[in-house]
């Protein structure tokens, strides 16, 4: 008998019963972990990034010692408007680091820290409108003039460093990034793949099965 995972809940019980107690909406979350989805369509922030991250990890648990191509995949629906980029790299990393494949879906739009997270998956969906947006987001430098200028330069090294992740995970150029970098630089699904952003569109390179 194969051992029983995190996530292995019965749930064979009454759903009518379930739906009174606690609502539709946690009937699905609990059914949508079950089935791997996790669902990214906030503002970018620690209690949100917390709450993928602790899913990601707890997946790679529940699959240690399984060969990577028996694992169920990670499905992240993330269409978000950006956030705070710390967090948003904390669940970047997580992503890259997964044993267990995840794939990140654009439904509706991916904008800055949103879009970076976006390029972390091991496999990358968008629908056929699907928006995304590159940019060099804010910073808002509040201290002392000393401080400020090692907040600064800190700052140029952060951007350098995302600068790298963007050019390793797209077919984009150096030139090319920093040229769009001070831009607002929006794409839609298919200038988005032609760019290396996305990998699949759904309905023209795969099916919306493969990603339910």
């Amino acid at each position: 008998m194969s051992k029983r995972g995190f996530y292995d809940i019965d749930c064979s019980f009454d759903e009518g019963a379930v739906l009174k107690s606690w609502g539709v909406d946690e009937l699905f979350y609990l059914r949508n972990l079950q089935n791997r989805k996790l669902y990214l369509n906030e503002d970018i922030d620690e209690c949100v990034i917390d709450n993928v991250v602790r899913h990601i990890l707890q997946y790679n648990a529940d699959d240690k010692g399984k060969p990577v191509e028996d694992r169920k995949p990670i499905l992240l629906y993330c269409s978000s408007n950006g956030g705070s980029i710390d967090p948003g790299f904390e669940l970047v990393d997580v992503i890259l680091q997964s044993k267990t494949p995840v794939y990140t879906i654009n439904l509706g739009y991916q904008y800055s820290m949103g879009f970076l997270i976006g390029l972390a998956g091991h496999k990358r969906y968008a629908s056929k409108t699907a928006k995304f947006l590159m940019h060099d987001g804010t910073n808002f430098v509040i201290n002392s003039g000393a401080k400020a200028q090692d907040q600064m330069e800190f700052n140029k090294r952060i951007e350098q460093r995302i600068k790298a992740y963007v050019l390793s995970r797209s077919k984009i150029t150096s030139e090319e990034y920093d040229s769009k970098l001070r831009v607002e630089w929006y794409l839609f699904a298919d200038e988005a793949k032609e760019k290396g952003f996305c990998d699949y569109i759904i309905g023209e390179d795969c099916s919306l099965d493969e990603i339910l």
